[in-house]
């Protein structure tokens, strides 16, 4: 009766080390993984409850541009949002201006991580829908790509505030500053390319 137990214990035991080898190395392999995501069009959503954090250059930022993240935080932080299953999600915040100078509409937001791993090298394009200043064409902003001293560890449910420029297609430089209404703003996200860090 001894001997078949410990038969059996050892087989048990057998086949729980292969199955914890296999997911370590199922790990491992997830872990330095590349993800690109053409768009979030039509994707599945749901409700998440999110953290903001302010990033680890916060500590370098001007007061105005604080000032914007710690606006952004306070909206958002330890409150439930609609974000995209397993994917990047950006929510427009509550800073939006028209440099007529520059020739550009800068608008803060939150980029949200909705995946189920801590990621790095996150780089993405966004559009704005052509409605916010009549008259005024916005050109894509592409291929931000955020290091970890802008966003930090980047984990899962956890958003980072950011402010993102739309240089203006035929700027003249005429014209005047302009604050721009959040409401008015919709902002999409594509070709979004990021590692898996654990």
């Amino acid at each position: 009766m001894i001997a078949t137990t410990l038969f059996l214990t050892g087989c048990g035991n057998g086949d729980a080390e292969k199955t914890d080898t296999e997911e370590q190395t199922k790990n491992v392999e997830e872990e330095g993984k590349e993800v690109k995501i053409e768009s979030n069009e039509g994707k599945p959503q749901h409700e998440q409850l999110i953290i903001v954090k302010l990033p680890p250059e916060a500590d370098y930022l001007n007061d105005e541009t604080l000032e914007v993240y710690e606006q952004d935080k306070k909206k958002y932080d330890q409150t439930e949002q609609l974000i995209t299953n397993d994917s990047i999600t950006l929510l427009v915040g509550d800073y939006g201006y028209y440099d007529s100078v520059w020739g550009s509409l800068d608008c803060s937001a939150v980029i949200i991580n909705g995946t189920k791993s801590s990621i790095k090298d996150l780089s993405f394009e966004v559009s704005v829908e052509d409605n916010v200043l009549p008259g005024k064409v916005f050109l894509n902003s592409e291929a931000l790509s955020l290091t970890k001293t802008q966003i930090g560890d980047f984990e899962p449910n956890t958003g980072v505030p950011i402010v993102i420029a739309f240089p203006e297609k035929n700027a003249t430089g005429e014209g005047e500053d302009k604050k721009i209404d959040t409401k008015n703003i919709k902002i999409h996200i594509s070709n979004i390319q990021y590692k898996v860090e654990k």
